[in-house]
């Protein structure tokens, strides 16, 4: 009995086939997975994941290089990545062709400016225009210009001379706006102003003839003065010119040196 058993427990069993279908429920698969397992060599999962992570591997290259190493598709040809490399060209230039066509409707949406038309000109030779005659100024006018035209004459005077010669612009700045009534001699023509009042006073100065410096004057006093003041002022002023005059000693001559 104990050679029997010894030989009994010595010998192993072997699995025979079942012989019917199994009833019932599946039998549970190992914890955590369901379904149909895949299997990826660790060497090619630990490659993939790297290009994953660095971006090298992106949309469907990536899922391509995961079926190729599940060994659920043919790996990809080595022609692969130039083929790659050519449709994102051909994505680049369908886009950039987008860009341009977008940019070309707009521009022909933009409503064209009306071209500028061009001035014509006549073949005929044009008419000649006619000369206009200046029209010849008026006497009044004529002889302001010849007043304004008219310049002070340069005086060689002396020292005291000056000084009665400045004596006297003052006293015509002071009796010219009591002669018209006025309280400046801005309100008066501009004959009659401060500037021009200096320039007679050097004209009447530089004049010899009584007769000539009373027309200056005369001439210079237009308007409507009152007739007593206006002959009240030609004499104190003719009176002051002469006193001017009278101080211009004459030069004398310088004797010949004896050969």
């Amino acid at each position: 009995k104990g050679a029997s058993a010894g030989m009994k427990s010595g010998m192993k069993k072997q699995p025979s086939p079942p012989t019917e279908v199994r009833n019932g429920p599946p039998r549970p698969g190992p914890a955590g997975i369901g379904g149909e397992a895949i299997v990826i060599p660790a060497a090619e999962f630990h490659c993939i994941i790297k290009q994953l992570r660095t971006n090298v591997l992106l949309g469907a290259a990536a899922a391509e290089a995961l079926e190729a190493a599940a060994g659920l598709s043919q790996p990809v040809s080595p022609g692969g990545a130039v083929a790659k490399e050519l449709r994102s060209k051909v994505a680049q230039t369908r886009e950039e062709d987008g860009t341009e066509t977008a940019a070309s409707s707009q521009e022909e949406e933009k409503p064209k400016k009306p071209k500028k038309k061009g001035m014509m000109f006549a073949a005929e030779e044009p008419e000649e225009i006619p000369e206009v005659e200046e029209a010849a100024p008026e006497p009044e006018a004529a002889a302001e210009e010849a007043a304004a035209a008219e310049e002070a004459p340069e005086l060689n005077l002396n020292p005291k001379q000056n000084k009665m010669r400045t004596d006297l612009e003052m006293w015509v700045m002071d009796e010219i706006p009591v002669l018209y009534g006025v309280e400046d001699s801005e309100e008066l023509d501009e004959s009659l102003q401060e500037d021009e009042q200096a320039t007679k006073v050097t004209q009447v100065i530089a004049e010899a003839s009584e007769d000539k410096q009373k027309k200056l004057l005369t001439d210079w006093l237009t308007g409507d003065p009152d007739a007593a003041k206006k002959e009240s002022f030609l004499s104190d002023f003719l009176e002051k010119v002469k006193a001017i005059q009278d101080l211009g000693g004459k030069k004398k001559k310088k004797k010949k040196s004896a050969e």
